[in-house]
């Protein structure tokens, strides 16, 4: 296997891409910012998440105004809406999958797949929905198989 390129490093704002001088929003939001003044049907969804992430292995959030996202290499993962109703998650991986779960499938071309769940409650993020993230964390982290070098 080959040695991934290094990331670049936004001058503005830290952020870390793929490729230089990608087209991105210079914002300075923390994870705190986000979540600031969600509810808390809206946090006990984002604590059951972050502690199904967390089980799959280490992560970086990065917030912008409209989500937060989950970063290993590449983003992998985002929560785009969060509130006391529900939450959209969403996840991107390189293989089609169907469930009657899945709001959204989106295909990107080659074998690029976005998929959006909508989760109302804790307990949704099961054994379905955290093997869908692990495999989007290889994704993110640009594996062989698991994503384009």
């Amino acid at each position: 296997m080959t040695k991934a390129k290094p990331l670049w490093t936004c001058p503005s704002c830290g952020a870390k891409y793929v490729t230089p001088n990608i087209w991105h929003s210079c914002n300075r939001l923390t994870p705190e910012d986000w979540l600031e003044g969600k509810g808390p049907r809206a946090m006990a969804l984002w604590g059951r998440l972050v502690e199904a992430m967390s089980a799959i292995g280490p992560y970086e959030l990065h917030a912008t105004r409209s989500r937060i996202s989950f970063m290993v290499r590449v983003r992998f993962a985002g929560v785009s809406a969060l509130s006391d109703r529900g939450m959209s998650l969403n996840f991107w991986l390189k293989e089609r999958i169907a469930s009657p779960r899945l709001a959204k499938a989106e295909h990107l071309g080659h074998r690029d797949w976005i998929y959006r769940v909508r989760i109302t409650a804790p307990e949704e993020i099961d054994d379905e929905v955290t093997g869908w993230l692990r495999r989007a964390y290889d994704v993110g982290r640009q594996q062989a198989g698991s994503a384009d070098p």
